[in-house]
């Protein structure tokens, strides 16, 4: 009797066993299935959130060049392609500078914004224009390709690496002490390069608020990089601890994403 005890016990044992390998590897092939279909719907994500931006960003494509059709001083040929500023950028700066018309500007990273905003000095008086740009070759390329006007300067400023709470990020050298003083009401701001970096394109902070007419806007490209949106998220704070009242939006979005702060009085600047 008790080896039949014995026999049934290491059965119910050995059943138990293989009844929980067998759950086991059940367990095992729905985790690998389960895992399967996380990145095909993360594959499945990405690929709609590209497609939304391609698609948003040819919208302002057509959006753009609706605006500008009968443009009384913008009519020069534009390539905003990758490395460029976008169509939403192209936009919103081209509203800002034809129905606001900003007469103190500050620009970082020359390009196709500088066309742009060449245009609109050149059409327009009483405008000052501060555009900075660390690559030598690049200011000349475009000097030699781009009528600029005399109320327009150019400031190049090395790059070099800055410490920021322990982290190395690219900035203008002497970008402070360079612009000490003065003040904007129209900041674009497209450089210096910040991919890849946890903090980038933060030469701003060193002389805002300072730098701000009582009216401003500031544009910043790129703002969907993490660099960027920490480099945001500073300024507010500078805006708040200094009680200046702004309003902020992220609508001109395709390919990049544009962030817009405006002072109190230019809300409607962020919904256009």
């Amino acid at each position: 009797m008790k080896k039949i005890l014995k026999k049934t016990k290491l059965y119910n044992w050995y059943a138990n066993a293989n009844k929980i390998n067998e759950t086991n590897l059940r367990i095992s092939e729905l985790e690998r299935k389960v895992m399967q279909s996380q990145e095909q719907i993360k594959c499945l994500n990405d690929f709609v959130i590209k497609n939304l931006k391609i698609a948003n960003e040819n919208l302002f494509a057509t959006i753009f060049h609706d605006t500008i059709k009968n443009s009384e001083w913008l009519n020069i040929p534009l390539s905003l392609s990758s490395g460029a500023i976008g169509y939403p950028f192209a936009y919103i700066l081209y509203r800002i500078l034809d129905e606001i018309e900003p007469k103190h500007i500050l620009e970082t990273g020359m390009g196709q914004s500088t066309k742009i905003i060449t245009e609109y000095v050149k059409s327009h008086k009483n405008v000052g224009h501060d555009v900075v740009e660390h690559d030598k070759e690049w200011i000349e390329f475009f000097k030699t390709n781009t009528n600029m006007s005399e109320f327009q300067n150019i400031h190049l400023l090395k790059n070099y690496k800055k410490k920021f709470k322990g982290i190395e990020l690219n900035a203008y050298k002497n970008f402070k002490e360079e612009f000490k003083g003065q003040k904007f009401d129209l900041i674009t701001i497209d450089g210096p390069v910040g991919v890849g970096q946890e903090y980038s394109r933060m030469d701003i902070l060193d002389i805002i608020p300072d730098c701000l007419e009582q009216k401003f806007i500031i544009l910043i490209d790129d703002c969907e990089r993490v660099g960027e949106q920490r480099t945001i998220e500073l300024l507010e704070q500078k805006l708040e601890d200094n009680k200046i009242k702004f309003h902020k939006g992220y609508q001109y979005w395709g390919v990049t994403s544009v962030y817009i702060c405006v002072s109190d009085d230019l809300e409607f600047l962020c919904h256009i």
